[in-house]
């Protein structure tokens, strides 16, 4: 069961926003607004498919909790399909399929 989580972890935090990154066409960016409390951040062309930190925007090799969160709201929402701001078993079970090929098995209680 450990393992399973640990695999599930990893998949969640890398490879499924990498494969996300390689699946999805570049969305155009509206021009940036400073912030006034931090320097504006410059977003570096997609990674490669195979790249170990897909959710590093800058390229600077660290992702930040910025960076992170920006990657863990895009797979949130390729999970939602209907959009709904709430994922569903269902959903949950589809996109597992879609991104693994079969659904991972829930952790017995």
């Amino acid at each position: 069961m450990k393992a399973a989580v640990r695999i599930l972890l990893i998949l969640t935090i890398v490879a499924v926003p990498a494969w996300l990154w390689a699946q999805s066409s570049p969305q155009p960016t509206p021009a940036p607004v400073p912030a006034p409390a931090a320097p504006p951040v410059a977003v570096a062309a997609p990674p490669p498919p195979n790249d170990p930190m897909p959710m590093d925007l800058d390229g600077d090799g660290v992702v930040t909790a910025m960076e992170h969160a920006a990657g863990a709201r895009s797979l949130f929402e390729h999970m939602d399909a209907n959009h709904d701001e709430r994922v569903t078993r269902e959903e949950m079970l589809n996109f597992q399929r879609e991104v693994l090929g079969v659904p991972i098995a829930p952790p017995r209680r």
